[in-house]
Formats: C-alpha cells, structure tokens, sequence
C-alpha cells in the first residue's frame, strides 16, 4: 500500500522530474513546473537514440503554463515529420544504405544493384548529407531540375528510387510524409532518332578487322540473328548453343539459350585492385528465353569455334573460361568497354547506328517480314511486356514515312482533281 502511495504522489507532484512520471506515447508530449528555475518546461519526446539507448526529448521553457501550453503545441507541430529519434539523427545516405541492402538488394540482380548505385551518387552528392528529419520536397525538386535536368533517364530513376526509399521510412515510422511523394521530372527530351542500319552497313560491320577483338565478326553476326542486349551476347558460353544435324552429319539448324548477362562487379577485387567480370541474370524473366539459329550461321560459329582454338593454342598465358567470345587471353569481355570500342568503330565507318540500335533492327526486319507478330518480337528481344515491345521497338523508318506521305498525297490529288458538286437548290 505504501508503495502505492509513493507512486500516486510522485505522479501528481508537480515538482518532481519529467523521467520520473508515468511515461506517455512519442510525440503526445507534457508540460511541468520547475520550481528550482522558477519556469514551466514543454517536453516532447522522439524516440531512443541508436547509438546510445537514450531517449530524445525536446523541451521549451515558459514563465507561465499557458505560455507553456501553447509552447507544447510548437513543439508538436515541429516535430510532427519525426516520429523516430534516427530520422533526427540518420542523414539521407545512412537511410538509403540501409533501406538499399535491407529492402532492395536482396531481391534483386546484381548488375541491377550496380547500376541503382550509379544513380545514388547523383543523390548523394546532393542531398547525402541533409538529416532525414528536415529533408525537403524542395531539396530534392531542386536536385531533379538543377543536377539532372539534362539527364532525364537519371532522373527518372532517382525518383524512383527516392519514392520508393520514403515510403519505407513511413512504414519504419521514421517519417510521416514523404518528401518524394509529388516530385516532377525534368523536361523529358524528344525520342532520339532511330537510325536504320542498310544492308550496306551490316556487311561493313562484319568485314571490319578489329585489331584488338579477334572475334569481332562472329560478335557481329550472332546479333544480327539474335538482337539481344549486349550483356547477354558477350555472356555466351559454348553450352548453351546447340546443333542440329542431318542424315549426312551436315549442321541443319541451332538453337541458343539466353540466360545470362554479364556485367562489371560494385566492388574491386583485392587482389587485382580491378572490377571483376560477373555473370548473372538476364534483365527480366522473359530474357531468359531460347532462339532458333539458322543453319549459315551455325556453320559460321562452328568455323569459329575451330578459329577460337587456334587462339587457345598460340596464346600462352590462355585462360579457359568457356565463353564464346573473349579477349586475346581467354578473358571475358567487358561489356562496358566493347560499348566504346564499337562506338570507336561505327564513327570510323561512318554508320551512324547504335549498337542498341541494331537490337532494334531486329524488331524492325521482323515486323516487315509480315509473318510475326508483336508477340513473336517480344519473345525474340525477351521483353517483360508486350508495350516494351510496341513504344520502343515499332520504329516507322523513313521508307514507312514516305509509303504513308505518297498514300496521302495520293488521296489529297483525288479530292483536288475532283469535278465539284453542284449545290441543291432549296425549295
């Protein structure tokens, strides 16, 4: 009973220390009266710090309680963004980290986590270092429009990003709103022109004698058959092709598995002080796909494979890793530096199509073969929707263009030539 009294009377005393009344819910807040300082103290408590256990509180001073009140109710409003001591005390890049390899990393492909990295600087650099709590829609506007306005895929994915790391501090209750939530992206420039490869153009890419990629050629054709993403081409390996023969023994057909891609590591290799190579994934389930291969060119990439051991042989120093197509050494090939090298290259011979763009082509000779389907494409590029398929790869090339302006002018002719009709009269 005693003790119970002791309890009621440390409850109701007025003068006793905030810490030692009944505690109340984050952010609900209290007034008290100190007489050693003669003031009444507006306290408001946040949360424990992470570091050190402690609990947070913010207080205020008033000479009377009803400056003490009102003080409270500023303090409340303040605070209301923060409703954990870490989003006080996190900065922006601390969250990010810690919501990247919580939440994001483990489920998704590794080159897709280098690739959100690269984009994370960008907010880093800018925003890095603001303290969760008073991060600002204005803070991150500023950042899209003033460091990315002119990189408007960058952009793009840094909302994303952003967004989708505020809504996880408001489920981990370290905010109450997102800041991210109503951002807009820069002016989104026009559609870069597709520029159409000409046969011409395919044969100069393949006759072309790289002095530094001796399979250069096979690179070449394998896309023209395939169109897959660079980093599934360079990922190839012997095994996943496969030849059909004919009663002769002769190559009648192939098939190819696409189900890899290979892209550069986040992190240096200790030891070499390098990026290492990596295979994983394709970008999307439906990449991971198998593609019927023509008899030439099966022909053609047993010819080099043949080529490829007469590599092997006069290289000292080989290295057998199983890829199809590899450096001097036996290496895989860094998709990011091919990317270069054939940049290098079509300048040189005067082509001004991309290598991405020639994944396109692919789309482009099928849908004019008129025997497939948008769904045949997307199943060929490994698409994961069929409206990839229909805003990215349905190109009108300059000939369509023309098709359509003669089918128009022809019909403008006909109206122009018309005799005119006479007028009825009303009775």
């Amino acid at each position: 009973m005693t003790t119970q009294n002791n309890l009621s009377n440390l409850t109701n005393n007025k003068n006793a220390p905030a810490k030692r009344r009944g505690k109340r819910a984050d952010h609900e807040g209290s007034i008290y009266y100190w007489k050693a300082r003669n003031r009444w103290v507006s306290c408001i408590r946040l949360g424990y710090n992470p570091q050190t256990g402690k609990e947070i509180r913010k207080k205020k001073y008033s000479r009377t309680q009803q400056e003490a009140l009102a003080a409270l109710e500023e303090l409340k409003v303040k605070y209301a963004a923060v409703t954990s001591l870490e989003a006080d005390t996190l900065s922006v890049q601390e969250w990010m980290e810690k919501w990247l390899l919580v939440y994001v990393a483990p489920r998704i492909r590794d080159n897709t986590l280098v690739g959100y990295r690269s984009v994370l600087k960008h907010i880093y650099a800018a925003v890095g270092n603001i303290k969760l709590s008073k991060l600002t829609e204005f803070d991150l506007q500023q950042f899209l429009w003033r460091d990315l306005g002119k990189k408007y895929r960058t952009a793009q994915m840094a909302r994303m990003l952003l967004k989708s790391a505020m809504r996880r501090a408001i489920k981990c209750h370290l905010l109450n709103q997102s800041p991210a939530a109503d951002l807009e992206l820069p002016k989104k420039p026009p559609k870069r022109q597709f520029h159409k490869p000409s046969p011409e153009d395919w044969q100069a890419l393949v006759d072309f004698q790289s002095s530094l990629y001796y399979c250069w050629r096979w690179i070449i054709l394998t896309e023209f058959v395939t169109g897959t993403r660079m980093s599934e081409l360079l990922a190839l390996r012997w095994e996943d092709f496969s030849f059909q023969r004919d009663e002769q023994g002769k190559i009648a057909g192939g098939m190819v598995h696409i189900q890899h891609a290979l892209y550069q590591a986040e992190k240096k290799d200790p030891e070499t002080g390098k990026y290492p190579l990596k295979l994983g994934s394709t970008k999307t389930q439906q990449g991971d796909r198998q593609l019927s291969l023509p008899a030439d060119f099966c022909v053609e990439l047993d010819h080099y494979r043949r080529q490829q051991l007469i590599q092997r042989m006069k290289t000292q120093g080989w290295q057998e890793t199983g890829f199809v197509f590899t450096r001097l050494d036996g290496q895989p090939i860094n998709p990011s530096r091919f990317s270069n090298y054939y940049r290098y290259t079509r300048k040189r011979l005067g082509i001004a199509t991309t290598f991405h763009m020639l994944r396109h082509d692919m789309a482009s000779r099928m849908k004019s073969a008129n025997i497939f389907d948008l769904k045949d494409i997307q199943s060929q590029l490994g698409h994961s929707s069929i409206k990839i398929t229909m805003d990215i790869y349905t190109h009108m090339d300059l000939t369509a263009k023309t098709k359509v302006s003669n089918w128009l002018e022809g019909g403008v002719n006909e109206l122009l030539t018309s005799q005119p009709v006479k007028a009825h009269k009303i009775p």
